[in-house]
């Protein structure tokens, strides 16, 4: 963080500070448990309706009956490192200067040394580190490997966990903090971040100090090797048959896994007695990596900008602030989260750069049943694939050979588009009716927003006038990076 960004952090955190002595006790700051999933799809909760008989989320269900369930929640990009970096940034990833996923392979050093969030970005935990709030990082970070990137550079105070994801039967290194502590297996580690988490929860109740812990589980994205306890006779046999590869009959059991470590975690809220002074936020990274998981009803997966591919759960929960048992259908995205915390947190967000998220706090306590969000710009990579005003939705034409290498897979949906594609989602929520020809007004307007956005935030070929330079070597639409 620069040193002007410092200055407006400190000058922030003592005005705040001030202002919440100044308030009471009573109004004391919430902690704040960011729960971060991974690749768990729209239907892939009991909650959401999930089809498959065999996902039972009793805990992950308890917590949206607590709070409120989102059902129009907004993934900032379809794939992980671009939706992390946007939400804990609440800006997009064309903006905050990580559009892409780091390569974790220290022989890649271009990329290696030089991609990952960018140390002048401001997290949700350096916005709450000068406010007293501890902080801590848990599980899947995969916002730059290299050390100029890791979570301590970025406001938090520890981080226990492997910062890529996991890779199919190996083992990865697991860090406290820098330091290494030696290789694990996937299946160890979702018990690690939960103890880690607990402890953190105690010492900080102890301490009668504010906690920020951002909790990303490494579930349900692959390896699919969920530990046996989990399975059904068939899971574990196909577990024990595939050896962690794709395997969707792994993964309700992998569902089951992570729906218990939740609860262990919302559990030990309620015995440290904090459960009411917790705002707690639960929400996946993007749509699930087909055929494991679903997204029904809505089309695409991951690594597309159809709805299925962006559109996730997301719960929200804060006892005495946010009323138990709603749904809203509200447009929210994961951009909105930091200035939500902000709001609920009383911090003040720094006025050098713009933020694309909008606090949503007053919407899901009830005050308004509208969202402040009305437009989302859905961009895969460097390029603006669709846009969105309310319920209307337009897929902009785009070449498979302009996009990122992700995208590039012959299923993907609308790989070549030679024209615009309008959908009306509040009626059409599969994006299958073209709408193009029967209501040209709404194509045009759409057509102008995203001659906007891309002015600001640029597209495949040209750059925007609030986008970083890019330093990244070689093609972002060369396959050849993809780890």
């Amino acid at each position: 963080m620069s040193q002007t960004v410092n200055v407006i952090a400190a000058a922030v955190g003592v005005v705040v500070g001030l202002t919440g002595l100044l308030a009471g006790a009573e109004n004391a700051p919430p902690n704040v448990l960011l729960i971060y999933v991974d690749d768990l799809g729209y239907n892939d909760l009991g909650c959401y309706g999930a089809q498959d008989p065999g996902i039972k989320t009793p805990n992950i269900d308890r917590l949206a009956a607590d709070g409120i369930r989102l059902s129009n929640y907004l993934s900032a990009c379809s794939v992980c490192s671009p939706s992390r970096g946007a939400l804990l940034t609440g800006r997009y990833p064309q903006r905050n200067g990580l559009p892409v996923c780091p390569n974790d392979k220290p022989e890649h050093t271009d990329w290696y040394e030089h991609v990952g969030l960018p140390q002048s970005e401001i997290t949700i935990a350096e916005l709450l580190g000068p406010l007293g709030y501890a902080t801590a990082a848990y599980g899947k970070w995969h916002l730059g490997d290299a050390d100029k990137f890791a979570p301590r550079k970025q406001g938090f105070d520890e981080y226990v966990g492997r910062k890529h994801n996991f890779h199919v039967g190996k083992p990865g290194v697991w860090f406290h903090n820098e330091e290494p502590q030696g290789e694990i297996m996937f299946r160890e580690a979702h018990q690690k971040l939960t103890d880690a988490t607990i402890a953190f929860m105690k010492q900080q109740r102890e301490k009668e100090k504010p906690f920020f812990i951002y909790l990303a589980h490494y579930l349900v994205h692959g390896p699919w090797s969920p530990n046996k306890e989990f399975c059904t006779a068939e899971q574990w046999a196909s577990v024990e048959k595939r050896k962690g590869g794709m395997n969707p009959t792994a993964l309700p059991a992998m569902v089951r896994e992570l729906d218990h470590h939740v609860g262990r975690v919302l559990a030990s809220l309620k015995q440290l007695d904090i459960e009411n002074e917790t705002l707690v936020i639960f929400a996946s990274d993007n749509g699930p990596w087909l055929p494991a998981g679903s997204a029904y009803p809505l089309s695409g997966w991951k690594y597309t900008t159809m709805e299925g591919g962006h559109r996730v759960p997301a719960i929200v929960r804060w006892p005495g602030t946010i009323p138990a048992g709603q749904v809203s259908d509200q447009m929210v995205s994961a951009l909105d989260v930091l200035p939500t915390i902000a709001a609920a947190t009383g911090a003040s967000l720094p006025v050098d750069r713009k933020f694309d998220g909008y606090n949503v706090m007053p919407m899901l306590s009830g005050k308004t049943d509208k969202s402040p969000r009305q437009e989302f710009a859905y961009y895969n990579g460097l390029t603006l694939e669709a846009i969105r005003r309310g319920p209307w939705k337009l897929h902009l034409p785009r070449q498979a050979a302009h996009r990122v290498y992700w995208a590039q897979h012959p299923k993907k949906t609308y790989m070549n588009l030679d024209h615009a594609v309008l959908n009306h989602l509040g009626d059409d929520i599969s994006e299958k009716q073209d709408l193009t020809q029967s209501v040209p007004e709404q194509t045009k307007e759409l057509q102008k927003l995203a001659a906007k956005i891309r002015l600001e935030l640029g597209d495949w070929n040209r750059e925007g006038t609030d986008r970083p330079e890019y330093s990244y070597p070689g093609n972002l639409n060369n396959p050849n990076w993809k780890q």
